[in-house]
């Protein structure tokens, strides 16, 4: 009679191995290489091009990955004057018990002469709530920055309707820059990034240790 045998699927162990190191205290290591070289130091010989795809489809990596590179134009050189132009966008993120608020998203605002930022977490994307956000931020005196001559924005739907008409209130006109082009958001959009990147490495790695209720929201002090 033979003996029985165990066959181990490669990719299954890959996807085990992976997960473990990936979403275990201290883990979260933010790219395919750094996770490499953590599974060989644990005396694993997978190759780097099968870790790759198998991080490409994780969730928490997916969050902070931005399809296209930020790239300033030219032309922002020019603003010297501080709260000329702002622009702002929604920050998307797993959702944040606090104090019995779910928070799902942040709104961003950065000034582009100063580079100054600030945020408001959210507990949706309604416009009304987006525009009792930044009103907040601008009324706040003892905060840099003031109602804009410009606010850029993308065209995403949560900028229109109680956001938009509140904007017109304050004379502030909304420019809505095309979903494509990324360089015209250029700040905004390496704000998002930098604060994902730096929350998520923050929050995934202390809310195993942490009781419910205790849970840190970094993402507002991260924005100031």
């Amino acid at each position: 009679m033979s003996q029985p045998q165990i066959i181990i699927d490669p990719d299954e162990e890959l996807r085990i191995v992976c997960r473990l190191l990936f979403y275990n205290i201290p883990g979260f290591y933010p790219n395919a290489k750094k996770l490499y070289r953590v599974c060989q130091e644990e005396g694993y010989s997978f190759r780097l091009q099968n870790i790759t795809k198998w991080i490409k489809h994780q969730y928490s990596y997916q969050i902070y990955r931005q399809p296209l590179p930020c790239k300033a134009e030219a032309s922002f050189s020019k603003i010297k004057i501080p709260n000329k132009v702002h622009q702002c966008d929604i920050l998307l993120h797993t959702h944040d018990q606090d104090d019995g608020w779910v928070f799902v998203c942040t709104l961003l605002v950065i000034d582009v002469a100063t580079r100054f930022k600030d945020g408001r977490s959210l507990t949706s994307r309604n416009s009304l709530e987006i525009w009792i956000a930044i009103k907040d931020i601008y009324e706040d005196p003892s905060n840099p920055l003031t109602w804009p001559k410009l606010l850029m924005t993308d065209g995403d739907a949560s900028f229109r309707g109680a956001f938009s008409r509140g904007m017109e209130q304050y004379n502030v006109p909304i420019r809505v820059v095309d979903l494509y082009s990324f360089e015209s958001l250029a700040f905004i959009k390496a704000l998002k990034k930098r604060i994902a990147i730096l929350t998520y490495k923050v929050q995934y790695a202390i809310e195993g240790r942490l009781t419910d209720g205790e849970r840190s929201r970094m993402v507002d002090l991260l924005a100031v």
